[in-house]
C-alpha cells in the first residue's frame, strides 16, 4: 500500500514542523515526529508530501461562476469576491475546489507574498510538496444523520480551535472567538436548518463553549495529525498549487522527443488559420466600433467618470438615485459612529462600502466588546453586525465584520 507523508506547519517562516507518514487508508504508519523542513526532506525523498499551511491567512469562501470550464472559471473568480477581500485582487492566490451545485466552487485565497515565502522555504529545505491544503480543509467532513442538519467537525487542541463547516468552509482561531463564529454561522443557516458539531480534542486541549443551538459530540484523538490524516483521504479539499503555482513535472525530459512533432503541427495549424486572419482582423474592427458606442453612451449617462465596469457604475448610479428612504447611506454611517464612540477600546482602521453593506477592520480589547457593539447597533436601529473574521494578537484582537 503507497503512502504519504503529512507536514503540518504551526507558522510559516519558522522551520519546527510536524510531521507523520500515513497509508492510502487514512491511518498513520509512523508514530509523530517533531524536526524541521531540511531534516524532514532527508527522510521522504521520492514520496508523496501534502503540507498543510496554518489558517490565519488563508480565506476559505464560495463564488457562483456560471457555466464554463474550470480555467475560465478561476479568472472570474477573483472579481467575484472582490468585496470579500481587503487586499488588492491582484495581490491574492485564489485556489478552486471541485465545482458543486448551481456553479457555485468553492474558494481559498492566499496572499502571493504567503505562496512565495511557504515554496522559497520548502525550496531551500529540498523539498517539493504535491499539496498545500489549508488547515481546516484537513479536517474530515463527516457524515449528516439528516438533510436538515449541517454537519460540522471541529479540532480543540491547546488554545487553538480549528473548524470545518460546510462543504470547504471553515477556520481557526482562539477558542474564545470560535464559539463566536459558531454563533455567527449557525445564524445564517435556513431557519428549517439544524447544525451538529463534532468536536474531537486532544489530551492538551482547553475548553469550547459551544452554542446551545448547535448539538455537539465529543471525541478524543491522539493527535492532529492522525485526525488530518483521516480527513485527506475522505473529504474533499483544495490544492492551493493551481494557476502560477501548479509545479511543472519532467517539462524537458517530456518534451524533447516530441519536439519535431511539434513543429510540424505548428506549421500544419499556420497553414489552416492563415485565412481566418481576413476574419479576425473584421471582427477586431466590430469590437472596436462596439466598445465606441459603450464608451459614448457612459460618458452620457455619468459625464467625467471614469469607465471601469461600465454595468456596475450605471446600476450603483441608479441604486443611489432611487435611495430616497430615511435609512439611507448617511443615516447608517451615522449610527455606525454613534455606536462605535460608545465604545473608546475599539479602534476602526478601515470601512468600506459596497451593495449597501459596510466591511469594517477593528481592532479591540477583547470579544464581549464586539458583543456589546452589536447590541449597540441593534439597540440604535435596524443595522445588523456579523463577524466575518477574528484573530487574537498580543493582547489586541483583530476583527472584520460586516454590517447591513
Amino acid at each position: 500500500m503507497s503512502k504519504q507523508v503529512i507536514i503540518y506547519m504551526p507558522h510559516v517562516g519558522e522551520e519546527a514542523v510536524q510531521w507523520a507518514v500515513s497509508e492510502d487508508n487514512g491511518r498513520l504508519s509512523s508514530g509523530i515526529e517533531y524536526s524541521t523542513l531540511p531534516e524532514v526532506a532527508e527522510q521522504v525523498e521520492g514520496r508523496r508530501v501534502t503540507l498543510i499551511l496554518p489558517a490565519d491567512d488563508v480565506l476559505l469562501a464560495e463564488a457562483v461562476v456560471p457555466g464554463g470550464s474550470q480555467a475560465r472559471a478561476l479568472q472570474a473568480v477573483p472579481y467575484a469576491l472582490e468585496d470579500q477581500v481587503a487586499d488588492d485582487v491582484d495581490e491574492l492566490h485564489f485556489a478552486l475546489g471541485q465545482k458543486g451545485r448551481d456553479d457555485r466552487y468553492p474558494v481559498a485565497v492566499i496572499s502571493r507574498q504567503m505562496m512565495d515565502a511557504v515554496l522559497a522555504q520548502c525550496e531551500e529545505a529540498g523539498l517539493r510538496p504535491s499539496q498545500l491544503i489549508p488547515e481546516p480543509l484537513a479536517l474530515p467532513q463527516l457524515e449528516s444523520t439528516s438533510p436538515e442538519i449541517r454537519a460540522w467537525t471541529a479540532l480543540l487542541d491547546g488554545e487553538l480551535a480549528v473548524v470545518r463547516l460546510d462543504g470547504c468552509k471553515g477556520f481557526a482561531t482562539d477558542p474564545g472567538m470560535a464559539a463566536m463564529m459558531l454563533q455567527g454561522a449557525r445564524a445564517e443557516l435556513p431557519e428549517d436548518a439544524g447544525a451538529s458539531l463534532v468536536m474531537f480534542s486532544t489530551t492538551e486541549a482547553g475548553t469550547l463553549d459551544v452554542p446551545a443551538s448547535i448539538d455537539i459530540e465529543q471525541r478524543p484523538v491522539d493527535h492532529r495529525l492522525a485526525l488530518y490524516a483521516s480527513g485527506l483521504v475522505t473529504s474533499p479539499t483544495i490544492n492551493l498549487l493551481q494557476g502560477d503555482y501548479n509545479p511543472k513535472r519532467n517539462f524537458d525530459n517530456s518534451w524533447k522527443p516530441w519536439r519535431w512533432t511539434a513543429v510540424l503541427a505548428a506549421g500544419l495549424c499556420i497553414a489552416l488559420f492563415a485565412g481566418k486572419w481576413l476574419d479576425v482582423q473584421r471582427l477586431k474592427e466590430q469590437e472596436a466600433h462596439l466598445d465606441n458606442q459603450i464608451r459614448q453612451a457612459f460618458e452620457q449617462a455619468l459625464p467625467g467618470a471614469r469607465m471601469q465596469r461600465p454595468k456596475s457604475q450605471i446600476q450603483a448610479a441608479l441604486e443611489k438615485l432611487g435611495n430616497n428612504s430615511t435609512d439611507g447611506f448617511t443615516n447608517r454611517l451615522s449610527q455606525i459612529a454613534a455606536s462605535l464612540a460608545t465604545q473608546p477600546q475599539t479602534e476602526l482602521k478601515s470601512i468600506g462600502y459596497r451593495n449597501g453593506r459596510f466591511d469594517l477592520d477593528l481592532n479591540t480589547d477583547a470579544v464581549p466588546t464586539l458583543d456589546a457593539l452589536k447590541s449597540e447597533l441593534s439597540r440604535r436601529g435596524s443595522l445588523n453586525m456579523s463577524v466575518q473574521s477574528a484573530n487574537r494578537e498580543n493582547n489586541t484582537v483583530r476583527g472584520r465584520v460586516r454590517i447591513e
